[in-house]
């Protein structure tokens, strides 16, 4: 009932992200060489698409083919969260990382919008604020997969 507004809010937003990225990431290739913390931004963002497709083809794809009902979702995160193969919760772990890939892109990428500004750049607030966004999101993310993965 919610995939119109899911598709509007949530994965053409993504997509055009994506896609602008990629057209920024070719123009500034060479206007800003060696800049690790611009590298270090690409590399979270492909994480951060990589979690994102994984996360769309475990979950959200089985509901949209009906295979599964989406009260479900939780539960099946929960129990993929807690599995082990080989002693290791790997689903749980690949989760964390792609978690915090998510609030370090997103810490990265309001400095950099910050940055355009002389008045948002100078402003202790501004870096702070973008910085806090990041680690409360990441906070948020990385307590929800732990609280899933332990069956609470």
């Amino acid at each position: 009932p919610f995939l119109p507004l899911e598709a509007l809010l949530v994965w053409l937003p993504l997509v055009g992200h994506a896609l602008y990225s990629f057209s920024v990431w070719k123009r500034r290739r060479a206007a800003e060489p060696g800049s690790a913390t611009l590298l270090a931004h690409r590399i979270a963002g492909v994480m951060v698409g990589l979690f994102l497709a994984d996360h769309f083809v475990r979950f959200r794809l089985p509901i949209l083919r009906g295979t599964v009902h989406p009260g479900d979702s939780v539960v099946r995160l929960a129990a993929e969260l807690s599995s082990l193969r080989a002693g290791v919760p790997w689903v749980a772990a690949l989760h964390l990382a792609g978690t915090i890939a998510v609030a370090f892109h997103l810490t990265l990428g309001l400095r950099r919008i910050a940055a355009r500004s002389e008045r948002l750049r100078a402003s202790p607030l501004v870096r702070a604020s973008c910085v806090g966004a990041g680690v409360v999101a990441g906070l948020v993310g990385v307590l929800t997969i732990l609280r899933l993965a332990a069956g609470a």
